[in-house]
């Protein structure tokens, strides 16, 4: 708070000292820093960029564990690792603001809430600041987001990447497609092919969840593959995830019988994060929850079936045209946001999850497999 109100008052001197932009932007960056899924959302933003700025020199700031997918999206000429350590405490945020003085950015566009970046933009004297004015957030979020030359809010029953969009505006860019995108990296086509063999009708399932509220139990999934494997005889079962989930996916696969465990191809650990987009793009079907490798399976897109669970559909969703969304119409819910996701239940329940039954799944699965088979 102290830091956001020193600011404030020399914002005026600090405004002063900006470097004069170029017109238009030659050199811009983007702030990412959150998770995988965010980051998928953040690409049509990254495209309208591109075309509306094709001599642009455009980098992105990102998390360590994004940074590889980010690296394969054609639209970007340079990704930064940034980990929390680099903007937390006083020293680190002035050695980052100086960092940032000296690259020279005519523009910045963050993606993110909160009152460091806005604070950051500028101390390191970036002349056009744009950032989110998120729909969650404390007094000490809303006094800093006054430093944005441009504050966009987010607001309820809007899709935040129609609000990401409109960080293109005071470049002088119109919001295009809302489209997501997901590109894989160096070798991803050998990796995938190597895991799964051209032909088959494959149904991915993505074991686990960032958060970990979200997850639909090994035992819960189990059931579906046994029930999609009855009805799909032909079918191959692939589990998706990191290495942390190879546990899971073992304790999944020992849930089902001999014959069924014999169809199924455990991927999780065996592919790099920049490597998924081609092992997703072989799948027939993805079924998971609101997560990122959901996200990602939108942005190709692959047929999928989604188990929203605590999260606003109205924030983010999948929105290509084979998506099946499962959600139960509980009083709690949403409660988790884009700006705002708890990692508790705050009844105690988890019912928006666990209420959803394995013949909603499986059925939702079938009715698409029909649907892209006709």
């Amino acid at each position: 708070m102290i830091q956001t109100l020193l600011t404030l008052l020399l914002a005026p001197l600090l405004r002063l000292l900006a470097r004069r932009p170029a017109t238009p932007p030659a050199r811009v960056l983007v702030v990412q820093v959150a998770k995988i899924g965010d980051v998928i959302s953040t690409t049509p933003l990254l495209r309208e960029l591109r075309a509306g700025l094709p001599a642009a020199h455009i980098v992105v700031m990102a998390a360590p564990l994004t940074a590889p997918l980010l690296r394969a999206n054609p639209r970007i000429d340079e990704v930064r690792i940034i980990a929390s350590r680099d903007w937390r405490g006083l020293k680190a945020k002035l050695r980052l603001a100086a960092r940032l003085r000296r690259d020279g950015f005519d523009a910045v566009l963050c993606c993110n809430g909160g009152a460091t970046w806005p604070t950051l933009a500028l101390w390191a004297g970036i002349p056009l600041r744009v950032g989110i004015a998120p729909n969650f957030g404390g007094r000490t979020s809303r006094l800093a987001a006054r430093l944005w030359s441009c504050a966009v809010p987010h607001t309820q029953g809007r899709l935040v990447i129609e609000t990401m969009l409109d960080l293109a505006r005071p470049l002088g860019i119109a919001p295009g497609s809302l489209a997501k995108e997901a590109f894989a990296g160096p070798g991803a086509a050998a990796a995938a092919a190597a895991c799964l063999p051209e032909g088959g009708q494959y149904i991915g399932i993505a074991v686990s969840a960032g958060n970990k509220m979200k997850e639909l139990g090994t035992a819960k999934l189990a059931a579906v593959v046994g029930r999609l494997a009855a009805a799909r005889p032909a079918a191959t079962f692939v589990l998706l995830g990191a290495d942390a989930d190879r546990e899971a996916s073992q304790t999944l696969i020992a849930d089902l019988p001999v014959a069924v465990a014999a169809r199924v191809i455990d991927t999780c650990g065996r592919l790099e994060l920049a490597a998924m987009p081609a092992l997703l793009a072989r799948l027939t079907l993805f079924i998971g929850v609101d997560s990122g490798l959901t996200y990602m399976a939108d942005a190709l897109p692959i047929p999928l079936v989604s188990v929203a669970g605590p999260a606003d559909m109205e924030d983010a969703r999948p929105l290509n045209s084979n998506a099946r969304i499962l959600r139960r119409p509980l009083p709690c819910v949403p409660c988790s946001h884009y700006f705002h996701a708890p990692y508790n239940c705050a009844i105690g329940t988890r019912a928006c999850i666990v209420d959803v039954t394995v013949d909603e799944i499986s059925a939702a699965a079938l009715q698409l497999l029909a649907r892209i088979e006709t």
